[in-house]
């Protein structure tokens, strides 16, 4: 007898709580950028500078480590390749 074709589950439910960090991260990344009212006050300064601008300049490197992140969470969810032997 022939048993049935094996049948792979997508990366996504595979590893909900991955997938789950992944969502949470890139939505947190999102909101605290649209959402205005957090960073749109002259007050304090630092320097000359309003709140706005430093706020924003400091989220840019945040952004590049969050991405980072998501993207070694991504590399963890992908599926071996057929050769590979799991680790």
């Amino acid at each position: 007898m022939t048993e049935p074709p094996v049948r792979r589950q997508s990366p996504v439910a595979a590893h909900p709580v991955t997938s789950a960090a992944i969502t949470v991260l890139f939505i947190a990344l999102i909101f605290f950028v649209l959402y205005t009212p957090i960073y749109s006050s002259v007050t304090p300064k630092v320097g000359s500078w309003p709140f706005f601008y430093f706020y924003l300049l400091i989220f840019m490197p945040i952004t590049s480590v969050v991405l980072g992140l998501v993207l070694l969470l991504q590399k963890r969810m992908a599926p071996p390749a057929d050769g590979e032997v799991g680790r």
